[in-house]
């Protein structure tokens, strides 16, 4: 039988109940904007994964929701976050990475480019920073700047 590794535990830090505000860059997708957001993260599968359920609206009314799921490749013991969201795209490969001194850093890969993802939990205050470099760009420019706090 599989055992939980310091990964999986690792994950229990963003379980809770999240609200806040997001500065988000302007994209293919949505102009500059600013936005409120709510996450729930739980507990799932005997603590061998975590699930997020996310929703955003945007000052100018528009709504983005998310189910996301973390869990933790058995073979390099990487963090693992599949996304599923209201655009549309198929999570395809997840986002992969680990965490370094209380951060989970995470990098997506996509056709449409690279998102490198930074989730901090410290006390009852979570960050997540975006950066993207879209495919035809050659540098990572800042996409999301967001800070909740845990309101359970």
């Amino acid at each position: 039988m599989p055992t939980k590794t310091e990964a999986h535990e690792a994950l229990s830090a963003l379980v809770g109940e999240w609200a806040g505000t997001e500065e988000l860059a302007a994209s293919a997708w949505a102009p500059q904007t600013s936005a409120k957001a709510t996450a729930s993260y739980r507990e799932a599968l005997a603590g061998f994964a975590v699930v997020q359920e996310y929703a955003q609206t945007r000052e100018d009314g528009g709504h983005l929701l998310g189910h996301n799921v973390f869990t933790v490749d058995p073979a390099t013991q990487e963090t693992l976050w599949y996304g599923f969201d209201s655009y549309g795209f198929p999570p395809g490969e997840p986002a992969r990475g680990g965490w370094r001194e209380g951060t989970l850093h995470l990098e997506k890969h996509t056709a449409r480019g690279v998102a490198r993802h930074r989730l901090t939990p410290h006390d009852d205050e979570l960050t997540h920073e975006i950066d993207v470099r879209m495919v035809d760009a050659a540098e990572f420019t800042p996409f999301l700047r967001a800070r909740y706090t845990r309101t359970q």
